[in-house]
């Protein structure tokens, strides 16, 4: 770079030297990356210290030492492995550090795009003038600022939102049930995964009266936030009793659905989301269920003896229909059955996070025997690993009733 020196020592001619109080308002430092000090030397006595400060040094030593606003490579022409060498302090450089190339003019086109794509953002030609480095170093600095402040604004606005989310999360966590009520010869299990902080899924289980447990299942089409709102108007707009005075009675589960159905479209909520759901009661006198489903996936009763069965039921999602109707269906359940009720996020179980109820009929079967707590593990750590460590494609959710044997 020896005519970048001799540019140095000599002064601008031509056109009055730019006000460098408008070219740099404040002061800027400059790390110059040279195995020849007289490259930095030259370039020190040609540029007002008061503006720039220049510190020198031969390049991965000084960038583990130094934080300057910018850095000038010095690539000498023609010397074997000077690119790569330039490519490799650049990517090392912190945020917020602009970087010129100096010599990169005389670069190959492939050899300059690589090093734009390490973090150059400029190459100047060898005989630069000192006055116009000045300015394009302060113009890339105030470029490298304003992105760097930005950033951080990104940073702390991502991180205000990501504790919101956790706060939002606790919320609707809070509102599923705390304990399992006693229900005898019988046990609820249930688990919830979401794909985000917030999940468009939900369920419940609670006690009606001393005889009879509700307990439903729901998706919100989607998940994240506007699915999670939509959660809390199914938990609040669920109607399950009529009480006059002393008196009450507990209403039908196609009667429940029904008149959520109704509440829903009544709020006339824009692009309102549909919703899936199954709602049941059970009865432990006679352990018999009764329940009515909404566009939600089929019921799975496991016997004792490893069987499957797909439970009957049907009903069109809930939002769409002014007029929709549900039927019930009852089933009593024996000794050693189990009741399985899943979301269909739980179905993504083939690899890429494609969804296949076929294959996970055969998981339920593999560990149908299984204390319940293993069964609903195996499901989640199969849609676990259909995502191959990523988050999860959907919100995840399963709630079962076992019989004792």
């Amino acid at each position: 770079m020896s005519e970048v020196c001799a540019s140095l020592t000599t002064t601008s001619s031509g056109c009055a030297a730019p006000d460098r109080a408008a070219l740099a308002p404040a002061p800027l430092t400059l790390l110059v990356l040279t195995d020849r000090p007289d490259v930095a030397t030259a370039l020190s006595e040609r540029v007002d210290p008061a503006w720039v400060e220049i510190q020198t040094g031969p390049g991965r030593r000084m960038l583990s030492s130094a934080s300057p606003d910018a850095v000038l490579i010095d690539v000498p022409c023609g010397k074997a492995g000077a690119v790569a060498d330039a490519v490799a302090l650049a990517g090392r450089l912190r945020d917020g550090t602009a970087v010129v190339l100096a010599g990169g003019e005389n670069l190959a086109v492939a050899d300059r795009v690589a090093l734009y794509q390490a973090g150059v953002m400029a190459c100047v030609v060898p005989d630069i003038d000192p006055e116009e480095l000045l300015a394009r170093l302060t113009t890339l600095v105030a470029a490298k600022r304003s992105v760097g402040i930005a950033i951080r604004r990104l940073r702390e606005h991502t991180r205000h939102l990501d504790e919101q989310l956790r706060l939002a999360q606790r919320l609707q966590m809070d509102f599923l049930p705390r304990r399992m009520p006693d229900v005898g010869a019988a046990r609820f299990a249930a688990r919830i995964e979401p794909a985000a902080w917030v999940a468009g899924d939900f369920y419940d289980i609670f006690r009606l009266d001393e005889r009879h447990v509700g307990f439903y299942i729901a998706d919100v089409v989607g998940h994240g936030i506007p699915a999670a709102l939509l959660t809390v108007f199914v938990k609040k707009s669920l109607q399950t009793k009529r009480i006059e005075g002393k008196h009450y009675e507990l209403i039908p589960p196609e009667q429940s659905l029904a008149l959520l159905n109704t509440d829903l479209l009544s709020a006339q909520l824009q692009d309102t989301p549909f919703i899936t759901m199954i709602y049941g009661i059970y009865n432990e006198e006679t352990h018999s269920c009764r329940y009515a489903r909404a566009g939600h996936p089929r019921p799975v009763l496991m016997g004792p003896t490893n069987s499957l069965e797909l439970l009957d039921g049907d009903g069109p999602l809930l939002g769409i229909f002014p007029d929709a109707t549900f039927e019930v269906y009852e089933r009593r359940l024996l000794a050693g059955e189990r009741l399985l009720l899943y979301t269909d996020g739980a179905e993504r179980v083939e690899a890429g996070r494609r969804a296949d109820p076929a294959q996970l009929l055969e998981i339920i079967r593999a560990s149908a025997l299984l204390p319940i707590e293993a069964l609903l593990d195996s499901i989640f750590d199969s849609v676990r690993a259909a995502t191959g460590g990523d988050h999860l494609a959907d919100d995840v959710t399963v709630l079962a009733l076992d019989m004792e044997p």
